[in-house]
């Protein structure tokens, strides 16, 4: 049985898939918000790189339909190379939607990610590079 106000989402950036959780997942009457989270990591030559992220989707409820936006996404990549360690810091915007079956939501999601900092020459800032996905989540009716 699953749990309410919890779900999950998997999101592709550039061919790699990393997975993360949906948590505070509530739909009213009306509206709808759940707290994005990542903690994953990306399989690189050297290594899994790890990643993390947090956001806020909000949105709208019609009926059965769902459609909202990804915001206030912020994140950070670290990697360690022998003694030397680097960080690259990103934000990132999206919209999403999807359907409602009783408590039960599914559907996808687009924006993109622009990396603000880098310590690493390949990753490239300020440059926004598209992400999309999908997402399920057993939401909290209240």
């Amino acid at each position: 049985m699953a749990t309410p106000g919890v779900g999950a989402f998997a999101l592709d950036l550039s061919g790699t898939t990393l997975n993360g959780n949906l948590e505070n997942a509530i739909v009213k009457s009306d509206s709808v918000s759940m707290n994005m989270i990542l903690n994953g990591n990306i399989p690189t030559s050297l290594g899994q790189v790890p990643v993390t992220a947090n956001g806020i989707w909000t949105g709208n409820r019609n009926g059965t339909s769902l459609t909202g936006t990804i915001q206030n996404v912020s994140g950070i990549v670290n990697m360690c190379i022998l003694f030397w360690c680097g960080t690259a810091t990103f934000i990132g915007q999206g919209e999403w939607k999807g359907n409602l079956t009783v408590t039960e939501g599914t559907g996808v999601f687009e924006g993109t990610i622009t990396f603000t900092s880098s310590d690493f020459s390949q990753i490239h800032t300020n440059q926004p590079a598209p992400i999309s996905g999908t997402w399920n989540a057993d939401f909290q009716v209240t």
